[in-house]
């Protein structure tokens, strides 16, 4: 069965709606563009102002083609391109690109672009854009688009998809190391997502690698469901983000009518199906590069030659800020570079190869490259030495590059330190016969290294929630949590305690009789806090006496907050010291809930980091948490402190992210700090949990 994608990107028959001979326009363009790029199938032009045009009959209306087209372009807009539309999805088109925005000025409410999209969703029709420049399907030269691509690019293994057009022209229109099988300007999606187009590359044999240049995901479902087809089938997703930040978010918002989630959430998604998340697009298409030469590590680190001792430091400085290892290269690999190199140069890796004569350069990069290839720690080599377009101090390095290309099945990857170098011509060739060429050394090492990291698991689904939960304890409790707003901490202690979350023995007490009691059964030491209703931070209210070790001064720690806060107090046991964690849920409005890890009490100020997973979180899952933060140190013990409870900790985790599931409908936040874990055991010590409800828009 094809593809629903199939007729829109893959047409037989085009109609250009709104054609023109008038040298500049889109219509105009769009015609040229296709019988440039020698599309074989048939393009019909259809406005009602002529009987002819580029030769052939003018249609007036799509009512009137002699039969119903697999795509109609739109070089029109407005309520024009809506009557239009509106045959289209009568006549059962095979799929619809439009370049027009769809915004209309004083337009009413469904608006135009919401409009279109309910009609295209009755219809089962796709629709590229509004707002798009098309597509370009290399596979079958098929390019519908009002940009012009270079001539005589040849088809490629990169399946590019981009909310940006112009983001289009900058990264299909240039550097012509980066080929493609298909560019998708989605932008608008009126009735086709990035999940179905990528569901559609992942279907093309072409397709080495999926780059997606985006603002939102607007249909989840699709594509987690792709990201999931993709990691099953060891086929990469490169992704540049957009609206990380505020204030890009509120463009986002306005750009194209995407709703930006928590970027911490998307970041989440990425590592659960081993998505690739750029910083910049530079980094994504030149690590798309890598990925569609066929290129994949093993195991092992990066092995590196230079031609420069300082290139050589700024690699290594550079490397350790992107978390790049270099390869612990053995004593008979060090012994082969002693024994070519020069006087004076380190057998090391990186190694620096030039020496002040010169002498037998080729050879001695060629005996050095293979020795470093050989080493069984090296998973790829990168080769960096002076060259530009028609010039280089010793071209035969060249022919070295092709010759350890062959030698090793491990990737050979040429780097020139540094960006602006020309050499355009050059690195096109030598990418091209397989040898990838990165031009500048902070993007070559964040795409090396994700080339090295790139290990995908094949695990068909997400790891599954804990089971044990009663689903009448969790509906009762749903009901009690409702639109309380925020819980207070007795509430929210006595939710965890109720699902077996390890919660400390309290008592809540509102009156000096009541006091005493609670600290005789609780035992010397006590903590008392203030449990008035309305404090959420109760330190910020000084509501928190620690350490109390008899009556009298419960008793007077009791009546000075009584006196300021109110007579409802918390009264626990002081809990054997260890170290503080902070555990925490945030439920995004996009992927569901959140689980973040981070140092408890005064520390999670002080070491702002975060460690965060989408839930379910599994034992695997939650050791990695832990070991991404600094916390992992102060668990294993430091400066003459006992290691502690790290496993009581991961089970914590992940039963508390179960409980994040089983409440992803009710429950908006919650905040686990302190969370004590110490030799023995782990205990929570305060909570505080938020509706859904109780979130503000």
């Amino acid at each position: 069965m094809a593809h629903w994608l199939q007729r829109l990107l893959s047409p037989r028959s085009i109609a250009i709606v709104g054609a023109s001979e008038r040298n500049g326009s889109l219509a105009a363009i769009t015609h040229r563009q296709l019988i440039d790029s020698g599309y074989p199938g048939v393009i019909y032009s259809v406005n009602p102002r002529y009987d002819s045009l580029h030769g052939v009959t003018c249609y007036a209306a799509l009512d009137y083609l002699p039969q119903v087209p697999d795509l109609v372009v739109y070089a029109i807009s407005g309520l024009a391109l809506e009557q239009s539309f509106e045959q289209a999805m009568a006549l059962g088109v095979g799929g619809v690109v439009i370049y027009a925005a769809n915004y209309i000025e004083n337009d009413h409410e469904p608006r135009l672009t919401e409009r279109l999209r309910q009609k295209a969703r009755e219809a089962g029709i796709p629709v590229c854009g509004g707002n798009s420049m098309g597509f370009y399907n290399y596979d079958d030269q098929v390019l519908v688009s009002f940009d012009c691509p270079p001539a005589n690019r040849p088809p490629g293994h990169i399946g590019l998809i981009l909310h940006s057009g112009s983001g289009m022209t900058y990264l299909a229109n240039n550097d012509a190391r980066f080929c493609f099988n298909y560019v998708i300007a989605s932008a608008q999606e009126t009735n086709a997502t990035v999940g179905d187009y990528m569901d559609y590359l992942l279907q093309q044999e072409s397709t080495r690698v999926i780059a997606v240049f985006m603002e939102t995901v607007r249909d989840v479902p699709t594509f987690v469901a792709a990201l999931e087809q993709a990691r099953a089938r060891s086929i990469p997703v490169v992704i540049t983000r957009l609206g990380r930040t505020e204030k890009s978010a509120q463009l986002a918002l306005s750009h194209s009518g995407a709703i930006v989630g928590d970027h911490d959430a998307f970041i989440a998604l990425c590592r659960r199906y081993d998505a690739i998340l750029c910083r910049d697009v530079d980094e994504m298409i030149v690590t798309a590069m890598l990925f569609a030469a066929g290129l994949r590590v093993a195991g092992g680190g990066l092995a590196s030659m230079l031609d420069s001792g300082g290139m050589r430091e700024q690699m290594i400085d550079l490397a350790q800020d992107y978390g790049l290892d270099f390869a612990r290269i053995s004593d008979a690999t060090t012994g082969v570079l002693r024994a070519h190199l020069e006087s004076g140069l380190e057998a090391i890796n990186p190694m620096d190869g030039m020496g002040a004569l010169g002498r037998n350069t080729g050879q001695t990069y060629l005996e050095c490259g293979k020795a470093l290839l050989d080493d069984a720690d090296t998973g790829l080599l990168s080769f960096e030495f002076e060259f530009r377009d028609g010039f280089s101090h010793y071209p035969e390095l060249f022919d070295v590059a092709r010759q350890l290309a062959d030698y090793s099945e491990k990737p050979v990857i040429l780097v020139n330190s540094c960006t602006y170098t020309s050499l355009n011509q050059t690195a096109a060739e030598m990418t091209w016969q397989g040898i990838p060429v990165i031009n500048g050394i902070d993007v070559g090492l964040r795409a090396l290294r994700n080339l090295v990291n790139y290990r995908p698991r094949q695990v068909a689904h997400a790891p599954e929630a804990e089971p044990g939960f009663d689903a009448t304890a969790v509906a009762a409790w749903a009901r009690r949590i409702g639109s309380a707003g925020t819980l207070d901490e007795v509430t929210s202690l006595e939710l965890m305690a109720d699902f077996g979350l390890p919660v400390v023995n309290y008592s809540v007490v509102e009156n000096h009789q009541q006091l005493r009691s609670a600290a005789t059964s609780c035992g010397w030491p006590v903590v008392l806090k203030t449990a008035q209703p309305g404090i959420a931070h109760k330190s910020d209210q000084d509501g928190v006496r620690l350490g109390l070790e008899n009556e009298i001064e419960l008793e007077s720690a009791y009546r000075e907050m009584e006196s300021r806060l109110g007579p409802r107090a918390l009264v626990m046991p002081m809990v054997e010291p260890g170290v503080e964690v902070s555990l925490g849920m945030k439920n995004d409005a996009q992927y569901g809930p959140m689980v973040i890890v981070a140092c408890g009490g005064v520390l999670i100020e002080l070491l702002a980091e975060r460690a965060f997973r989408l839930a379910p979180v599994d034992a695997r899952q939650a050791e990695a948490m832990l070991d991404e933060l600094r916390l992992a140190r102060l668990l294993a013990g430091v400066r003459g402190q006992a290691a502690v409870n790290r496993d009581a900790l991961v089970e914590l985790i992940t039963r508390f992210s179960a409980l994040a599931v089983a409440f992803a409908d009710s429950i908006g936040e919650i905040d686990l700090n302190p969370v004590i874990v110490n030799q023995a055991e782990v205990t929570i010590v305060d909570a505080l949990v938020v509706s859904r409800h109780g979130i503000p828009e």
